[in-house]
């Protein structure tokens, strides 16, 4: 992977930075909404941390990773760009502090479903008394155990505000955007995502009906069977 930099026009940085399609459609996902915090936790050498920071100058945006070499070089190149509105910090995504009274917005990609799920799970258990009164977002793109996240998310009373099917480098990933402010319980398949008029969607689609006609258990006939009832 090339070596992290910030453009010195940190305000065209967006311009300069080329992201996977994979992040691209996460930094979108956050564009209808303000946001007093967002927590970049994506596991990317703060690539799309250093777009948001452009794209959303008002927001405090944290750069969170467990490795201090990487939130070291991430602290030096924040220290040499105008924008202020970029920190750095090393720690357990799990264990990130939410500001009491403010509302925030916590992205974490590039990880399996069950250990975003306990990130998830330690993060809503440890403030509940800031979701009683602001406003706590997800956006999340699991690489793996997507079903199990989804209950998971509709068990912690977290709703759907959106999910997209995204196609990167030959791999499929499912990015769901949740909220504690949002009624619409998950899908464990998706509903709102699917367009079958897209290639992408029925090779999708045809790839997971495939891997579940191939697995014995009760869960897996359950979720065959919503896989091909989608139209």
């Amino acid at each position: 992977m090339p070596a992290f930099r910030f453009p010195s026009n940190t305000s065209n940085c967006y311009q300069a930075m080329n992201l996977s399609a994979r992040l691209t459609n996460i930094c979108q996902a956050i564009q209808p909404y303000h946001y007093d915090h967002i927590w970049d936790c994506c596991c990317d050498h703060g690539y799309l941390g250093q777009r948001i920071m452009a794209e959303h100058p008002s927001s405090q945006v944290h750069f969170v990773d467990v490795v201090q070499h990487l939130i070291d070089e991430i602290e030096i190149r924040l220290a040499s760009v105008p924008q202020k509105n970029g920190l750095a910090q090393c720690s357990d995504v799990a264990m990130i502090n939410l500001h009491e009274g403010k509302d925030h917005l916590v992205i974490i990609a590039g990880v399996g479903g069950d250990l975003l799920l306990e990130m998830v799970r330690s993060i809503v258990s440890r403030h509940s008394s800031l979701m009683k009164t602001n406003r706590l977002d997800f956006i999340l793109c699991p690489v793996r155990q997507l079903h199990k996240v989804r209950q998971g998310l509709n068990d912690l009373k977290l709703g759907l505000i959106s999910e997209k099917i995204v196609q990167d480098n030959k791999l499929f990933y499912e990015i769901i955007q949740v909220s504690n402010q949002s009624p619409v319980s998950i899908s464990l398949v998706g509903e709102t995502m699917w367009d079958l008029s897209n290639s992408e969607h029925i090779a999708y689609r045809n790839i997971m009906i495939e891997h579940y006609q191939k697995q014995p258990s009760h869960q897996a006939k359950l979720l065959l069977g919503l896989y091909e009832k989608i139209k």
